[in-house]
């Protein structure tokens, strides 16, 4: 037996164990036509914050989301045009439709995926004081939902 052997087969085995750190700290963006990201975010303000579930779909005109609360609610559909860089708001929950709030959140929503296709996870807007943090939802296994038609 060589004597590298048992060192070669150590460094296998610690790559195969480091997989599942490097495919997290991937960044994961619906970047083809019909690709789908699910992603937990929040939404926090000065005295008061929003929680949920968002889904970012790639259409073949941009982006196309869905942000809903835990219970199911939906705060918010709206579709981005990357081309663009125009943000699209088409139902907003009843609290929030105000077209002063709209406008910000147009603004927001356009510099979070920005953020978000570079691979962060925060968006701060430090004007009015809004907090944006989103992180992958992962399925029961823990596996990152990221689907593909």
């Amino acid at each position: 037996m060589h004597p590298s052997f048992p060192l070669n087969r150590l460094f296998v085995i610690l790559i195969l164990s480091l997989l599942p750190l490097i495919s997290m700290a991937q960044k994961v963006y619906p970047e083809r036509n019909g690709d789908k990201v699910r992603y937990n975010i929040q939404i926090d303000f000065k005295k008061a914050y929003l929680s949920g579930v968002c889904i970012l779909s790639q259409q073949e005109d941009g982006i196309v989301s869905s942000i809903v609360n835990e219970f199911g609610v939906s705060i918010m559909d709206f579709s981005y045009n990357p081309l663009k860089k125009k943000v699209k708001i088409h139902h907003i929950t009843q609290k929030l439709n105000r077209w002063y709030i709209k406008r910000v959140l147009k603004k927001d929503i356009r510099s979070m995926l920005e953020v978000m296709q570079a691979g962060g996870n925060e968006y701060i807007d430090n004007k009015y004081h809004i907090k944006y943090t989103f992180s992958l939802n992962n399925d029961l296994e823990g596996q990152p939902i990221y689907h593909h038609e």
